[in-house]
């Protein structure tokens, strides 16, 4: 029989219906719950999570959002046969209820992020090049473990804020480390862990930060460069959805 209380743990967070969110993506993930499956109510969500039941509610809708879970008023939420995003999916990441948008999380990190790359070739020390290849490294250890995907996702966040680092500029470090705080842009956070949940996509996230540090450790600005904007390139192909072509074509 399955044991909820061994699959969702207790909240710390302050933003906590995200780690609630984020513990359901590790359960869909890890194969504890399926297609169709139907997750415990509200109620015993909350009492396994110790959050509240409007905490576990706005969870449960930000999965809906992204088309991971259904809701069906009178029967309960269900894991969704094909988990791919909700119709009403470009509506939400564009709404004036999200602070900031996936879109201008994205664009704005491609500007600051591949900008710092002169810098953080200039200015990193092997000491730096260590602390990066450290972060991937225990990233990768959880690419096989389903149930850790918050955590390997916090890593993946983690890793850029340490190339930020490295450029030993504070303001512009202060920029990038903002445009990837979970408490900064929780909706972006989200969708990351959405993004990550098969195995190969954390190892093709391993790879790409590997290349990335190589690059650096090189000296090679031009493609540190171009693998920082290949790398932010893949990853909003896989989180948003494809523009709409110009009226007319």
């Amino acid at each position: 029989m399955r044991s909820d209380q061994h699959t969702f743990r207790r909240v710390s967070s302050h933003r906590r219906y995200l780690s609630v969110a984020l513990q359901v993506l590790e359960s869909i993930t890890n194969g504890h719950y399926s297609a169709g499956d139907r997750l415990p109510s509200d109620r015993d969500l909350a009492e396994v999570t110790g959050v509240s039941r409007l905490t576990v509610r706005e969870a449960l809708l930000a999965l809906e959002f992204l088309g991971v879970v259904q809701v069906r008023p009178g029967e309960g939420t269900y894991i969704t046969a094909h988990g791919g995003r909700s119709s009403v999916f470009d509506e939400i990441v564009g709404a004036e209820q999200v602070r900031v948008s996936p879109e201008e999380v994205l664009e704005a990190r491609r500007t600051v992020e591949v900008g710092l790359i002169p810098l953080v070739v200039e200015r990193a020390t092997p000491a730096d090049i260590q602390r990066l290849r450290t972060v991937i490294d225990n990233s990768e250890a959880l690419v096989e473990q389903p149930g850790r995907l918050g955590d390997f996702v916090h890593l993946g966040l983690l890793f850029h804020t340490e190339i930020a680092r490295c450029a030993r500029n504070t303001h512009l470090t202060g920029i990038s480390t903002a445009l990837v705080d979970l408490d900064e842009n929780p909706l972006w956070t989200l969708l990351n862990a959405w993004a990550m949940q098969s195995v190969e996509a954390r190892r093709e996230q391993i790879r790409e930060h590997h290349r990335l540090v190589d690059a650096i450790e090189a000296k090679d600005v031009t493609t540190a460069q171009q693998l920082a904007r290949d790398h932010l390139t893949h990853l909003e192909q896989m989180v948003l959805p494809p523009s709409d072509p110009p009226s007319g074509e």
